[in-house]
């Protein structure tokens, strides 16, 4: 594989979580003596919600999202200040709660290497408030993940992100297959306690009336693959990071549901095609700079509305955003 390609899907794809490939007593005696050290993927302390990667240090897409949660007033308030990035060094254990996936109790925090990003410019503020999901029976959003062979079904809900249980089999099967970015409905129950993270199940079928379902897709992004696209949206920016050697941009498209869909448009096979396109793209936003903002994990500009055509590209099913794969830079048209 060229080596711009290989770069190039540490963006374009969801780092798969492998739970299979992680050593999780490695992992359990790291927390109980010299302490285990990982990448943030994701802090809100509005929903209390911090999650930890930990990859293996010989295969980068070899990794496992898992769940912080502590007993101490020190580690709460450092959790607070944790950012999308930073690396940190963790010790305690795993909680036994019984949970399809692993959460660790921590006893200590402490920051390994720091991250400085464009979005650390204009921290974001949460529009959707996670509690409302206390008064529904059901909701429409995109899928964000899925674990442990669907045990495990990550939902966005507005803006927050929200992990739901799955407990029946047939369901889980259901689940394991879906595509992150999907777009389905679920009905839910939430549960009494913890009071946070807010802890949400998907409704058993039994509690449900015979014609009603659990979860029903509402639109499929591989069911596209490979088919001719074009889409229209308002400009986004996926600034570089840590796994990502250049800016990636994408269009942000929203649904009459409220939901939203990034594609990224990308070129697998000419990295000259691929480089035009992402510097016509840069041009757009340096050219309409003062009215960008913050959009939680990118940043995008409601000013700037383009159109995009090419070839539906979505082949793995935790792939990050589906794709626009673009012949030409004549492709992409600035409609506003």
């Amino acid at each position: 594989m060229p080596k711009f390609i290989t770069i190039l899907l540490l963006s374009a794809f969801h780092l798969h979580q492998a739970f299979g490939a992680i050593d999780l007593n490695d992992v359990e005696n790291k927390l109980k003596t010299t302490g285990l050290t990982g990448e943030i993927h994701g802090a809100n302390s509005d929903s209390s919600l911090f999650v930890l990667t930990v990859r293996d240090p010989n295969d980068f897409f070899t990794n496992m999202q898992i769940p912080l949660s502590t007993e101490s007033d020190d580690v709460k308030t450092k959790l607070k200040d944790l950012k999308r990035h930073q690396y940190y060094t963790v010790k305690g254990a795993f909680f036994d709660n019984k949970a399809p996936i692993k959460h660790i109790n921590v006893s200590s925090l402490d920051l390994a290497r720091d991250y400085k990003s464009e979005l650390d410019r204009a921290p974001y503020e949460y529009k959707t408030k996670i509690e409302d999901l206390k008064t529904k029976k059901e909701f429409i959003g995109r899928i964000h993940a899925m674990a442990e062979e669907g045990k495990v079904l990550v939902m966005e809900y507005g803006d927050q992100i929200v992990p739901i249980v799955v407990t029946e089999p047939a369901t889980q099967l259901l689940v394991k297959e879906y595509y992150r970015g999907d777009l389905v409905k679920v009905k839910i129950a939430v549960r009494n306690s913890p009071d946070a993270p807010l802890h949400v199940m998907l409704a058993r079928q039994g509690t449900l009336n015979p014609q009603e379902k659990p979860i029903e897709l509402i639109e499929s992004l591989v069911r596209s693959h490979n088919l001719p696209i074009e889409k229209t949206g308002v400009l986004v920016k996926f600034p570089k990071s840590p796994q990502i050697m250049f800016n990636i941009y994408a269009l942000l498209v929203e649904d009459p549901e409220g939901s939203t869909v990034q594609y990224t448009l990308v070129n697998f096979e000419n990295p000259e095609v691929f480089k035009a396109t992402r510097e016509k793209l840069e041009k757009l936003w340096n050219d309409n700079l003062g009215s960008e903002e913050n959009n939680r994990n990118k940043l995008i500009n409601r000013k700037v509305v383009i159109k995009a055509r090419g070839i539906s590209n979505m082949v793995d099913q935790g792939q990050a955003n589906p794709q626009i794969l673009i012949n030409s830079v004549l492709d992409i048209d600035q409609v506003k």
